[in-house]
């Protein structure tokens, strides 16, 4: 179903006496981030965070946020990452119980710092009379997640019976706080350590009827609004770099003023008239001589670009290009620390004359001259593989990439997209990859007003084995509706590419290739997720079929039970 947007109340009620000041305050926490808008919250068991299970089935909150469960708690974490990066205006929460299990989020916290989505993590803790005093399962959690989070609260424990009116008041406004914090200005994560004193578990009560509930003020801060762009000169040897997250607006930018666009596959600007696949292998050439009739003098900078040396150093490290970034954070991305400007939103200016014949013809020689530095490159099926993939993907569709070799054969060899293409390119980690897209996709499925397009994974072998826990998704759980393609070529085939590639063979192998020899379509369908092995050659078919919740297709060269690893 669809979402629809509830006007915010300025107030809810308190919750009703449930025998333990733990529940009664995760009723209140709860009941606030649901009148804010919260819709999702993806839990592992335990049983220090058992007043936020029983909350959640408390009148004032059921049926009003969708609970999501999974045994691993990094799998949980990167799947409300995932909720959140599908639409940043709507994050989910993260609830863990306390001791160990808090350090399993720490992954998903560093990504969501460093890629901008909010996140709400909820830890149970121990009431101060316990810490530091060698309690079961009890550590050093406010605060454990140091300055990759916007807002950190202690929050301290009720009181054990019921809740005061000030205790409740406090656990509210917090929540209203932290939520306003993930999602404004900076958006990111934010940490609510929540201590709670036994008893754990709501109490029978008198039956005879108390007072009606008080109300509890709930504050809403109005989101931040658009800045305003500001002017930023072009000229004919000025290029658009589109990185992670750029948007639509450095296509736009880049169309507007026929300049070449340099955009990442993940930008979401890999589209329109002026983009110039096979960029990369151009781009060494181009930046290598200084007289080449190609070298930009200019790069506006969009989004975060992480993927190609060409760009990253020898174009925007260059002494000679002006580098301006466009970014409304303090953040900003700027790797070689050649940033000459850096702008919150921007409107290109003309310098002079525009000669648009002239320019046309530059922007024609860009792209001919990249087509022929890319067809100059060796073929492999594993590009094939990643291929089909990216030209199954529609309009309607979203396409999550892991950080493996498949999205620089992307980034090099794809042509145009419409499908909205995501990857953890915040730290460019391979962690939680499948449970990220799991989230994305439940997400998507929520928010479509129609039929939701179908949400593909393309990952590496290595990639996809880290992350095996978030293929396990219990019976009773709403499934994702998602394709795994694992493309399984025995182990890590970007280190081939890479400077690592002139250490001695062996060396290479065992500690950078990593051969795994694991049956991963087996281990797939060990997890309840239905796997098939497949050449290169039948995976468009396999992409166009109509496939329902979770499937994994394994990708080899030539099919096998167990990888050779080589």
């Amino acid at each position: 179903m669809p979402e629809t947007t509830a006007p915010v109340p300025p107030w809810i009620p308190a919750p009703r006496p449930t025998g333990s000041g733990a529940v009664d305050q995760s009723v209140a926490l709860w009941s606030a981030l649901a009148g804010l808008g919260l819709r999702e919250a993806v839990l592992a068991p335990g049983s220090r965070s058992a007043p936020l299970v029983y909350a959640l089935a408390a009148g004032e909150v059921d049926g009003r946020i969708r609970a999501h469960v999974r045994i691993d708690e990094r799998a949980a974490a990167y799947t409300a990452l995932g909720i959140g990066r599908h639409d940043p205006a709507r994050p989910a929460a993260v609830v863990t119980t306390s001791g160990t299990a808090t350090a399993h989020l720490h992954a998903a916290v560093m990504e969501a710092h460093h890629s901008r989505i909010p996140l709400l993590v909820l830890t149970a803790d121990r009431p101060a009379e316990l810490r530091e005093v060698g309690a079961n399962q009890t550590t050093r959690q406010a605060g454990l997640f140091g300055s990759l989070v916007r807002l950190a609260v202690d929050l301290p424990a009720p009181a054990a019976e019921a809740a005061s009116a000030t205790e409740l008041r406090t656990a509210v406004s917090t929540a209203a706080r932290a939520l306003a914090v993930a999602t404004g200005e900076h958006p990111g994560p934010v940490h609510l350590n929540l201590s709670f004193r036994d008893p754990l578990v709501p109490r029978p009560l008198p039956a005879e009827p108390g007072p009606a509930p008080a109300r509890i003020v709930l504050t809403r801060r109005t989101r931040p609004a658009p800045p305003t762009p500001e002017p930023v000169p072009v000229d004919a040897r000025t290029v658009v770099v589109a990185g992670d997250g750029a948007g639509a607006a450095a296509a736009e930018l880049a169309e507007r003023h026929h300049l070449p666009l340099l955009a990442e596959p993940m930008s979401g600007a890999r589209h329109g008239t002026t983009l110039v696949p096979g960029h990369p292998a151009l781009l060494r050439e181009v930046m290598a001589d200084d007289r080449h009739p190609l070298r930009p003098s200019r790069a506006l900078v969009l989004g975060r670009p992480t993927l190609s040396r060409s760009v990253v150093g020898a174009l925007l490290g260059a002494e000679d290009v002006e580098v301006i970034v466009v970014d409304p954070g303090p953040d900003w991305p700027d790797v070689a620390r050649r940033a000459q400007r850096v702008v919150p939103a921007a409107v290109g200016e003309e310098t002079g004359p525009v000669d648009l014949p002239a320019r046309q013809r530059h922007l024609a020689a860009w792209r001919t001259a990249a087509t022929a530095a890319a067809a100059a490159l060796p073929d492999s099926w594993q590009r094939r593989a990643a291929l089909a993939v990216w030209e199954a993907s529609t309009a309607q569709d979203v396409l999550v990439l892991g950080s493996s070799s498949l999205v620089r054969d992307l980034e090099q060899h794809a042509g145009t997209t419409r499908a909205r293409v995501i990857a953890n390119r915040g730290l460019a980690g391979i962690d939680g990859t499948t449970a990220m897209a799991g989230g994305i996709a439940l997400a998507q499925e929520r928010a479509a007003t129609g039929a939701p397009g179908r949400v593909r994974l393309l990952v590496g072998d290595l990639t996809a084995l880290h992350d095996l826990t978030g293929l396990l998704v219990g019976p009773e759980e709403p499934r994702p509706a998602l394709d795994v393609i694992v493309v399984d070529d025995g182990g890590g085939r970007i280190f081939s590419g890479l400077e690592h590639a002139a250490a001695p063979p062996a060396l290479l192998r065992r500690f950078f290739t990593t051969p795994h020899g694991a049956d991963i379509a087996a281990a797939a369908t060990a997890l309840g997720a239905p796997a098939q092995l497949l050449p290169p050659s039948a995976l468009p078919a396999a992409l166009s079929a109509a496939g329902e919740g979770l499937r994994v297709l394994v990708v080899q060269e030539t099919p096998r039970e167990v990888s050779n690893n080589s």
